[in-house]
């Protein structure tokens, strides 16, 4: 009898354990972060996720094998959530030789698919499933006299050339611009004239290893 109210004790008690209840997660927003430099280039981004953790105790999201999937991308996660709400940081680092097409996606007007998964109990977990895109801003044009330089508004380096078109004159023009930064164009074929008004530049923009863009920027 004693072992039999010894048991009937054990299954009472496993029958109030508290329940592990699965997290919660919101997508907040990314940036790039930086551009790692040649010859092993890599575009560094940053993915802000809110998490929560409805259990009364500490929860590791590598439980549910939870993995952030940012287009041909997966990053395992391996965080120990405390009770309640937690904003986290994720940092992702993309390759040209691993994922050339996810960086192009993601630096285009398309963007591409970020999501968060996971696994319990043979069954699969969606936490959030959206769209993130981070297309270059295009740089500013400063003219002052017969000089030009553009600046970089982006947080990854810039290589720019193309044609200036001024009254009449299509003249050879080139530049690396740095991250955040400003640089004089280079005119190749100067000639007289160029002191006046109008014209445009018509550039190929290229961030090293990764993607090129075109563009026409009045000046």
């Amino acid at each position: 009898m004693k072992k039999v109210g010894l048991l009937l004790g054990l299954l009472l008690l496993a029958a109030c354990a508290p329940r592990t209840l699965a997290p919660e997660a919101r997508f907040l927003g990314g940036e790039v972060l930086g551009l790692e430099p040649i010859p092993n280039p890599a575009l560094l981004l940053g993915l802000r996720v809110a998490f929560h953790n409805p259990n009364p105790f500490p929860l590791p999201l590598s439980a549910f094998g939870a993995r952030l999937r940012v287009g041909e991308v997966a990053l395992p996660l391996d965080l120990n959530l405390p009770p309640g709400e937690k904003e986290e940081v994720l940092l992702l680092r993309l390759t040209p030789r691993e994922a050339l097409s996810t960086a192009r996606a993601l630096l285009s007007p398309e963007g591409a698919e970020v999501a968060l998964e996971g696994e319990v109990l043979g069954g699969r977990l969606a936490f959030f499933r959206t769209r993130l895109s981070l297309p270059l801003e295009p740089p500013r044009v400063h003219r002052s006299g017969v000089n030009l330089s553009l600046e970089n508004p982006n947080p990854v380096p810039l290589r720019a050339e193309g044609s200036l078109m001024l009254w009449g004159q299509r003249l050879s023009v080139r530049v690396d611009l740095p991250a955040k930064g400003e640089g004089r164009l280079q005119v190749v074929g100067f000639g007289p004239g160029l002191e006046g008004g109008g014209g445009r530049l018509e550039l190929r923009l290229e961030v090293p290893g990764f993607f090129v863009q075109e563009l026409v920027l009045p000046l």
